[in-house]
């Protein structure tokens, strides 16, 4: 049997007492982006394609989209649009359509239809769907927007 010496002792139990110790963490904050999605470039075509009107319709809906910049894709002032935007961009999952014809109806009045589609099912036809050139760039018609969400929110979105 081996003897230990009391230093030895001593030197093993303080030895760890002596050890360098953590300095305290200071709490550290997650920073996250605040990007948005940009919306699509006017619209500004004599008559607008399918695809534009794709791309409008689908960044009116997209909440990753500025809520003003959403307000800008419907007829009338932008300041008119901002609770028909935020209404109207609700949906907890919105389906995905896409516009395969345009059909001059007026001076400043087109209708598109195609075919949409809602999480795994088989997609369906979609539209008519009115859009209306004000001040020079195609929009979504806020007087279709306005019957649409109306019927889910009532009337104080298009007020």
């Amino acid at each position: 049997m081996r003897r230990v010496g009391l230093g030895a002792i001593i030197s093993i139990v303080f030895g760890c007492a002596c050890a360098p110790v953590d300095e305290p963490q200071l709490p550290t904050a997650s920073v996250r982006s605040t990007q948005f999605a940009t919306p699509p470039p006017p619209v500004t075509d004599p008559v607008p394609s399918g695809e534009q009107l794709t791309a409008l319709f689908a960044a009116s809906v997209n909440y990753s989209v500025r809520e003003e910049d959403r307000a800008r894709l419907f007829d009338g002032p932008t300041e008119r649009n901002v609770s028909l935007a935020r209404a109207w961009g609700a949906q907890p999952d919105p389906q995905h359509i896409e516009f395969t014809s345009v059909e001059v109806t007026g001076p400043d009045t087109v209708d598109a239809s195609g075919k949409g589609s809602f999480g795994g099912l088989d997609s369906y036809s979609v539209g008519p769907i009115p859009f209306v050139r004000f001040e020079n760039e195609w929009k979504v018609s806020r007087a279709f927007a306005c019957r649409v969400v109306g019927a889910f929110d009532g009337p104080d979105a298009c007020a």
